[in-house]
């Protein structure tokens, strides 16, 4: 592996722990207590990070926006965050922003596709190193 596969891989997964701790850090504000939390992003073609997207599920099988992060401009959306309909809280959106902002997202792994699933923060478990990975490598479609 060449010492810049290397650096992207060390970035994603930083981008990974950062993600997982932002929303564990807001979990009580984002589920009001209950439910399960999945955040997909999604990088380009030269390794920069594309968006971030927050999803909330209260009921099985049922999956509602909570937020999204767009990180370049597109046709379809502006940059910045964008809540869903149900949801809206400054500080979350502060947060995010100050979050992804700590992390180079400039140099990820070029057309990566990332699901994370994160569980609730527990006594036992107050880390953000409770969140399970999904899917670490699924390139995005073309």
């Amino acid at each position: 592996m060449s010492s810049t596969n290397n650096v992207q891989a060390t970035n994603t997964a930083s981008l990974e722990c950062t993600l997982m701790s932002t929303v564990k850090s807001s979990w009580s504000e984002l589920t009001l207590g209950e439910g399960l939390v999945h955040v997909e992003y999604q990088t380009g073609a030269d390794g920069g990070l594309d968006f971030i997207k927050i999803w909330l599920s209260k009921v099985w099988g049922e999956w509602k926006l909570v937020c999204e992060l767009w990180m370049r401009p597109v046709w379809s959306h502006v940059t910045g965050v964008k809540f869903g309909s149900e949801f809206h809280s400054t500080d979350f959106e502060r947060t995010l922003e100050l979050a992804v902002g700590s992390v180079d997202t400039s140099m990820l792994l070029p057309n990566h596709r990332g699901f994370l699933q994160v569980f609730p923060p527990t006594a036992a478990d107050p880390s953000p190193t409770g969140a399970t990975v999904l899917s670490q490598v699924q390139p995005a479609a073309a």
